[in-house]
């Protein structure tokens, strides 16, 4: 069984260790964190080897793969260090800061012979399995454009700091939240280049990110995207696909409905299995046989930063 260490025990680190242990996909082989309090606990909750330096892991413990929870600002070098020693990555998304980092990372794996992917969750999420079929069959007619809504307080004490410092995060709102939206969207439509119009700024508080954005995509085919991200209040997240025969809309990322006859209708997608679950088998299907199924691969995670960095361009 493929054993696979967890780098990084924040808060999304639960939903990945979750996973492992109810999918039985790997075996978990150690966690690392530079708070030992925190490493310590999960060594102990899961009978594993803890540490507080990455480095020193594939010295001293047998490792196939890692998943990377990690700041944005160092997911290429931590990306880049294990693939360099023959370990395969899942790193957390934002695949990277910037177009140039996600590059680096692509050639590691290439040089290295390893495979990497992107944690890009809220893909899983049967919700956008639902518009993604409907588009592909038609029975809705043309999807020709999208507009989504995320508004959610992005300034709690909670949020750790580096989340807030641009040189560390990437950016805000748009590089934390605005990433899910331009990797549904690349999922959903299968599209990849794209033109951007933005506008953002930060009108609360000194943090040197934005704290609230807006930006357009426009692609070849014609489809278009308004994408509006609010960090001041928490006012609910809700995405509209409008087709030429019908309706779309998803709200909180999970409930589907259509408009029926003036009237919007909720469509029963039956149960839902965790979608870090059905990642996490993703992930380890690849690795052992080659077979990604929906999983974020890099050069789709660079397309979303290369969206990113055209939405910061001013």
């Amino acid at each position: 069984m493929l054993k696979v260490a967890i780098i990084g025990t924040g808060i999304i680190a639960g939903s990945h260790l979750s996973a492992i242990k109810k999918t039985g996909a790997c075996e978990l082989c150690a966690v690392c964190d530079i708070n030992e309090e925190k490493a310590k606990a999960l060594a102990l909750e899961y009978q594993v080897p803890y540490f507080l330096d990455y480095h020193e892991i594939p010295g001293k413990i047998k490792v196939d793969a890692v998943i990377l929870n990690l700041p944005h600002y160092l997911h290429c070098e931590s990306t880049i260090f294990f693939l360099n020693h023959g370990i395969h990555v899942l790193v957390e998304k934002p695949m990277a800061n910037t177009v140039e980092e996600c590059e680096q990372m692509i050639a590691a794996a290439e040089k290295n012979n390893c495979k990497l992917a992107v944690g890009h969750v809220q893909r899983y999420y049967k919700a956008n399995d639902y518009v993604k079929e409907t588009m592909q069959s038609g029975r809705l007619g043309k999807l020709c454009m999208i507009t989504g809504l995320r508004s959610i307080h992005y300034f709690p004490e909670t949020r750790p700091r580096w989340f807030l410092t641009k040189k560390l995060s990437g950016g805000g709102i748009g590089m934390n939240y605005g990433a899910h939206a331009m990797d549904t969207l690349f999922y959903i439509t299968e599209e990849r280049e794209a033109e951007i119009l933005s506008s953002y700024d930060n009108l609360v508080n000194d943090f040197d990110v934005e704290g609230h954005l807006q930006f357009m995509v426009k692609f070849p085919s014609g489809l278009s995207m308004c994408e509006t991200l609010s960090g001041y209040l928490n006012c609910g997240h809700e995405l509209v696909y409008y087709f030429t025969g019908g309706v779309i809309k998803v709200s909180d990322a999970r409930q589907v409905f259509e408009l029926v006859e003036g009237n919007w209708q909720q469509m029963d997608l039956g149960e839902e299995t965790p979608a870090m679950e059905r990642q996490l088998v993703d992930f380890c299907n690849y690795l052992e046989k080659d077979e990604p199924g929906m999983i974020c691969m890099p050069e789709c995670g660079k397309a979303v930063i290369k969206v990113l960095e055209k939405v910061y361009r001013k």
